[in-house]
């Protein structure tokens, strides 16, 4: 039998003859009436889309651009972007295209990896261009001729092995890497996939794919090649089914490249809309790989169409393998297929040399139409782009995909998964596509998506399903128990509406709800009304959370709670509970309620659990009040504001870090800065206009670092220390390495950032700038407080809860040699230093017992340490009109606090609510907008 396998060491042409503009010019000259670009925002002759794509080049090079700069497109989906991309071309610039649709931090990182000489913004989009220019392109021909009406002068000579475009996909390090592709690769792609596929200038081309994706390029290069149309949706076509499908049938399109994902979102609409795409000729799949399922599901909606698979990256780029399905064949496992002309699909195994039919090795792509490397990052380029190990000559290029395949009888490739990220389910090797493959046939799912989950230390599979009529767990679990080997079968099934996508057409892994430890009726949670008392705790938790609405299927910390709200939230679910389970906040919503179902609730005299984090924040803020006031003369304390600090970082190791590592950044803190920072700063320009003057420093939060002289009597330290120890606590977590670092065995860091945080201390106190004159309120002296705070929280055995104490021993020590340092030891022997009690408290005991009524009180005391805080003073001046005895000026200053605390919190709730009507009010107004248009 011959070997039908590629041979790698044939020789493979490579021509590169012209740009990849030149062949639409070519049409604009022979068919200048004929219509390029049907877009929802405009419709553009070919005639027209040569003078403004003209136009922008030749104004992009009067302004200074050259060959050598590069160039960034900003754009929403429609016509403007084929007018730029083409402009940016005939300039000969490098361009990247970044879908209006990213993040604007996303946007932000290519345009700072780049540094362009030009940002091009097209449609309706907003960007921070840096030290770039910025140019509005108009969708409207007329406009754009108009807008770009410089003279038309020769445009220069551009060579198809210069630069044309970079691409961004993820990279590893959390930062988007950029692939730099000249005119060659696309040009010999365009032609192969024109002259095999027999294309038409009658053809319609859909524009659906990702614009930040390299087959973008293929959706608008191919047409325009040949003198066809590009078609161009709305981006909200994108995500409804049945307006998608009727979009393509009233265009009548006959060429489609997709993603399966997309392919099934077609799908759905020409069902629900009773429609068949008689004049559809071709579609392309491609990102994604593609079920049998889907494919004779797509052939019912497009009987006359031909289904081909492709295979590629963005690094090759375009596709460099293809498989025309054959309707009458075994379609049960669809193969990547074979090189187009150019390229070929070498499989090898670890020693470098082409495996036999059925082996198993990584897939490399040779050919000489490859991208030409990492922008910026030589290193990986020589890592992923290799010589040909069969001829080792360096020219002889091979891009190492990281796939493993394995070869056909007839030498066709086909796919076995990725190398480096195999799912391993108690010791067997499995694909997610089979499982999915499976799960589509059961006749009420529709679409679904299978991930392993790592949360715990045993790999879980998880399966996410569209249904199209209920279904329950109990069903589908044994449906695929009779066709899985019993490893395989999904240990949770979620159903959800529908499967997130990214810009790209991808699956959104990210946007996928969170998988939960499996009960048959988590399944139902997204359909089933919930409990009166599920309902009543996720109203009040969406208001103490300032959301709309939260997923019962989510746990307070999923949900974004942070230190400042737990203890409101702990309240109501104590009102429904009686008292908090351990762990409480990492229960989901629903969990919780069907606790509070089983048990009975308790007198306000019966007696309840505080946790010891919210018994220990309401002394403390009583005594720092009782202290302040002078209620007792010679009883004096200290150690209080050390307490708060511990506190706050056993809450940021509760809620926060596992979520700013989730999430790659420390932004999240923002939101907590900006919740302590804003009633305070409001606060104190309120009393220092009324009693004092205002101090610029108090509007900046940095009172602490100037001498009481400087800034008056209304300047609240422990909450500008506060706020700067959380900002550099921040700062340090934005770094992943740090974080990874870290979370690699948190007790241990942490534990040992907190001693050098002591030893610190004490050197800079020494040697750098001595806060004595300040009464040490600087971050430098209570950091370690904090971050010794956050090693308590995993303290989750004796021996570390052994060390963490001595630590605390240590840190307390020092705080207090360094005060005695200061105000000398007569004075600090009046005090009472309850910080090293309080702290070996913390260290060792989860709640203290304590009645219904004085948990309440002081779960209220508690979340309103901030108000109480800032005004005490103010309320111990109103009690000497009224009652001039201290105990109540304290009973005032906090039920005071409280209420204030009650108030801010409402009003910021309504006005948070306005905020998110209005926007949704004029999103919805865009969209009709849009829509009409």
């Amino acid at each position: 039998m011959p070997d039908m396998r590629p041979n790698p060491t044939q020789n493979l042409e490579y021509r590169a003859e012209r740009p990849i503009f030149h062949a639409f010019v070519e049409q604009a000259k022979h068919s200048p009436d004929a219509t390029a670009i049907i877009a929802h925002d405009a419709t553009c002759s070919y005639g027209q889309l040569d003078r403004i794509s003209q136009g922008i080049a030749t104004y992009l090079l009067e302004n200074g651009a050259n060959g050598s700069d590069r160039l960034v497109i900003v754009a929403s989906r429609g016509a403007a972007l084929v007018y730029a991309m083409l402009g940016a071309l005939r300039a000969g610039l490098t361009f990247t295209v970044a879908d209006a649709a990213y993040p604007a931090a996303r946007i932000a990182q290519i345009i700072h990896t780049l540094e362009p000489a030009f940002v091009l913004r097209c449609g309706d989009t907003q960007v921070e261009p840096g030290l770039a220019r910025t140019v509005n392109v108009p969708p409207c021909p007329d406009q754009a001729l108009q807008h770009f009406a410089s003279k038309q002068s020769p445009l220069p000579e551009v060579s198809p092995a210069q630069p044309a475009y970079i691409t961004f996909t993820s990279g590893s390090t959390g930062e988007p890497k950029g692939i730099v592709t000249h005119h060659a690769p696309l040009v010999h792609f365009i032609d192969w996939h024109v002259q095999q596929q027999g294309f038409t200038r009658g053809d319609c081309f859909s524009l659906l794919s990702g614009l930040g994706h390299d087959p973008v390029y293929r959706d608008v290069f191919t047409p325009l090649s040949i003198g066809a149309t590009v078609v161009c949706p709305a981006q909200a076509t994108l995500t409804d089914p049945s307006r998608l499908a009727a979009w393509i049938h009233h265009h009548g399109l006959s060429v489609i490249h997709l993603t399966p994902p997309l392919g099934k979102l077609i799908e759905t609409g020409a069902r629900m809309n009773g429609q068949v795409f008689e004049r559809l000729r071709y579609l392309f799949w491609g990102g994604d790989a593609l079920s049998p399922t889907l494919y004779q599901q797509v052939r019912a909606i497009a009987p006359n169409a031909s289904s081909v698979n492709f295979y590629g990256t963005t690094e090759t780029p375009q596709a460099m393998a293809y498989h025309p399905l054959d309707p009458g064949a075994d379609n049960s496992r669809i193969p990547l297929g074979k090189g187009i002309d150019g390229a070929q699909l070498l499989i090898i195994d670890e020693a470098n040399r082409l495996v036999e039919a059925g082996e198993v090795g990584e897939i490399l792509i040779r050919s000489p139409y490859l991208s030409l490397g990492y922008w910026g990052d030589p290193a990986l380029t020589a890592e992923k782009f290799v010589a040909n190990p069969f001829t080792g000559a360096q020219a002889d290029r091979c891009y190492r995909t990281g796939d493993l395949g394995t070869y056909l009888a007839d030498g066709s490739a086909s796919f076995l998964g990725r190398g480096d990220s195999q799912v391993k389910i108690r010791g067997h090797r499995i694909e997610l596509a089979e499982i999915e493959n499976a799960l589509c046939q059961h006749p009420r799912i529709k679409q679904c998506v299978v991930l392993a989950n790592h949360d715990n230390a045993t790999v879980r599979l998880v399966a996410y399903c569209v249904a199209e009529q209920p279904v329950g767990t109990a069903e589908l679990r044994q449906a695929m128990a009779g066709m899985l080997p019993d490893y395989m079968v999904p240990a949770m099934f979620l159903l959800v509406p529908g499967i997130p996508l990214t810009p790209n057409g991808k699956v959104d892994k990210r946007a996928l709800p969170a998988a939960f430890d499996g009960s048959d009726t988590l399944d139902n949670a997204a359909t089933q009304p919930l409990s009166p008392l599920a309902l009543k705790l996720t109203d009040a938790w969406s208001q103490i959370l300032q959301a709309s609405r939260i997923d019962a299927r989510l746990s307070f910390v999923e949900l974004g709670g942070d230190s400042l709200s737990f203890v409101r939230a702990s309240m109501v679910l104590e009102e429904l509970i009686g008292h908090l389970p351990d762990r409480w906040e990492m229960i989901p919503v629903q969990d919780l309620a069907e606790l509070a179902e089983q048990r009975s609730k308790a007198s306000k005299w019966s007696m309840r659990v505080m946790e010891v984090p919210v018994f220990l924040r309401m002394i403390a803020i009583i005594l720092i009040v009782v202290g302040h006031l002078e209620v007792f003369s010679e009883w004096r304390i200290a150690g209080e504001t050390s307490v708060l600090f511990l506190i706050s970082g056993i809450s940021l190791a509760r809620f926060q870090f596992k979520a700013i590592d989730e999430r790659g950044d420390a932004r999240m803190l923002v939101k907590s800065v900006a919740a302590i920072a804003v009633p305070t700063i409001a606060y104190t320009v309120l009393v220092q206009a009324l009693f004092d003057q205002v101090h610029w420093q108090s509007l900046l939060l940095i009172s602490n670092w100037f001498p009481p002289d400087k800034v008056g009597i209304f300047a609240y330290w422990y909450i500008e220390v506060l706020v700067q120890m959380i900002l550099v606590i921040g700062l340090v977590l934005s770094f992943k390495r740090v974080r990874k670092a870290i979370l690699a065995n948190p007790f241990r860091w942490l534990t040992m950032a907190a001693c050098a945080l002591v030893v610190a201390d004490l050197l800079l106190s020494h040697f750098v700038f001595d806060a004595t004159a300040l009464l040490n309120r600087v971050p430098q002296h209570y950091l370690a407080v904090m971050v010794l705070g956050m090693a308590i929280h995993y303290a989750d055995s004796t021996l570390r809860k052994g060390v963490a104490s001595a630590v605390a021993v240590l840190l307390i020590a020092e705080l207090d040699l360094v005060a005695i340092a200061g105000i000398g030891w007569q004075a600090f022997a009046s005090y009472f230093d309850i910080a090293l009690p309080a702290m070996l408290a913390l260290i060792w005991f989860r709640a203290v017992p304590v009645p219904g009524v004085v948990a309440r009180a002081g779960a209220m005391i508690a979340s309103s340490t901030l108000f109480i805080y800032l005004t005490h003073f103010q309320f111990q001046s109103l009690a000497r009109h009224i009652y001039d005895q201290p105990l109540f000026a304290v009973a005032l200053a906090l039920v005071g606090g409280v209420v204030l605390s009650y108030c801010w919190n409402t009003l910021l709730r309504s006005v948070l609510t306005r905020w998110h009507v209005s926007r949704k009010a004029r999103a919805a107004q865009a969209l009709e907008r849009v829509t009409s248009s």
